[in-house]
């Protein structure tokens, strides 16, 4: 009797799959460019699997297209605050770095949400270490702390944890 393939494992053919996905989408199809792309999917999922091990944390699917819609309405929103920052003769822009305590837990929650943060615009992740987040910031008299906790609660839905009073994740 054979044993269910361990996470890694799992990971490493899930993975694969979805990439061979995407690779396939860019391809627009054509079956010539399939070949490569077996080894080029195979290699980077293995990679992926050895640079970001599986965690544990299952995506919830609902939580997940929620984030999606957050993600987006929030990057358009900032983007057009950037790009009206620069347009103005004035740049009103105060930058600087801050500091945060982290609630969400290590592992993907963690790095999902410091990359997220680094996505949008008028921050950028510059150090994560432990549960301390640095971001660089365009204003720091934004609501910066504010928008990084919404972040926060939103990627806690994607991974179904949610945040408690103190600001802990629990599952």
């Amino acid at each position: 009797m054979q044993s269910a393939p361990s996470l890694p494992a799992l990971s490493l053919l899930l993975r694969g799959a979805a990439l061979l996905v995407v690779w396939w989408a860019l391809t627009l199809g054509e079956t010539s460019a399939l070949g490569f792309g077996l080894g080029v999917t195979a290699l980077v999922a293995w990679l992926s699997v050895r640079l970001f091990p599986p965690s544990g944390y299952r995506l919830q699917p609902l939580g997940l297209l929620s984030f999606l819609g957050y993600f987006l309405t929030r990057s358009v929103v900032a983007g057009l605050d950037v790009a009206r920052r620069l347009l103005s003769p004035a740049l009103p822009v105060h930058p600087g770095e801050i500091t945060l305590t982290l609630y969400l837990p290590e592992g993907s929650p963690r790095w999902l949400l410091a990359n997220t943060l680094s996505l949008m615009p008028g921050t950028l992740s510059a150090l994560l270490e432990g549960d301390q987040l640095t971001l660089h910031c365009l204003d720091t008299r934004e609501p910066v702390e504010q928008d990084v906790r919404e972040t926060e609660r939103q990627v806690a839905r994607v991974f179904g944890l949610s945040l408690n009073d103190i600001g802990r994740a629990v599952q």
